[in-house]
């Protein structure tokens, strides 16, 4: 059961949402002073579900500062209601805790073991295949419906997409893949992928990521799915004319492909992008993964 069910809204921009909230407590912490008249908390208390969803730190300690000034006992959540400076209090206490320092730095090791894990793994795909024909697709959502999806329904979609690696003809020759779910301000929920396949069996590239761009789009039509395929001729010769070009294919005894190859897809895992992690996501859920190696 949702305690904050009472509050729920009927309609929620749940990215949007989570993302205002962060900003919240991080202009608290530079400014504790700062005014926050027409907040809505209504909206931001019905996204509170901790049986069920597990939350970033800003976000935990926005909920923290909830608790700590009574938010969650309010029946109304009217400004004149709150206790602002309890609120305030709250959510500064919590930032100062070792706690909260602690999470983000096992948040930042964690994205650190991704990348050492992910460089291994490509290192072996390398060694095991003297070609690797390279594919790296981003799945996205279109903004004009943005506002009903859920990270729920991110994840559902992602499992029906990784599914399909087994059991699509697509993905007969498929020898490894990985992929990571992302939040940003701009795409909003978004998810990085590649796909690495046999060399001997495929070579077009461009093509093999449009037919698994339109999967994407198949299974989000509801919510009108978008893909962006990286595999462009003008996207590979961009990269190629600064001796940077890792998608495509590679072939193992090229030494500076396969080196642009682990930095193509070491993106996924990327430390320097600090502000691309989920800010909630289902119990259990992993943000980043890679599939078995296939053949």
């Amino acid at each position: 059961m949702n305690p904050c069910k009472k509050y729920s809204p009927s309609k929620v921009n749940e990215c949007v949402v989570l993302m205002n909230i962060e900003y919240f407590v991080k202009r608290l912490i530079e400014n504790p002073k700062a005014t926050f008249y027409g907040t809505p908390f209504n909206i931001w208390l019905s996204l509170y579900n901790p049986y069920v969803y597990d939350y970033s730190e800003y976000l935990n300690a926005f909920w923290y500062g909830c608790h700590y000034a009574g938010l969650f006992e309010l029946e109304s959540l009217q400004y004149k209601y709150i206790d602002v400076e309890k609120l305030i209090s709250g959510i500064l206490m919590y930032v100062n805790s070792p706690s909260f320092k602690r999470s983000l730095y096992d948040q930042r090791y964690q994205t650190k073991k991704n990348r050492e894990g992910l460089e291994n793994y490509i290192e072996y795909v390398q060694n095991k295949y003297s070609r690797t024909l390279v594919i790296r697709v981003d799945f996205g959502y279109h903004g004009n419906n943005a506002g009903h999806l859920s990270i729920n329904h991110v994840f559902e979609h992602l499992d029906i997409m990784n599914s399909l690696r087994y059991k699509h003809p697509l993905f007969e020759h498929l020898i490894a893949s990985g992929w990571c779910v992302e939040q940003g301000v701009e795409k909003g929920y978004h998810i990085h992928a590649f796909y690495c396949f046999k060399g001997s069996q495929h070579q077009e590239d461009w093509h093999l990521a449009q037919e698994i761009g339109k999967l994407w789009q198949g299974i989000t039509q509801e919510y009108s799915g978008v893909f962006y395929n990286c595999n462009t001729p003008e996207w590979k010769e961009k990269y190629n004319l600064v001796n940077r070009l890792g998608i495509g294919m590679v072939h193992r005894n090229d030494s500076v492909a396969c080196e642009n190859m682990s930095l193509a897809l070491g993106y996924l895992a990327k430390p320097e992008k600090d502000d691309q992690y989920l800010r909630m996501k289902p119990k259990g859920r992993r943000t980043f993964g890679r599939g078995l190696i296939h053949h």
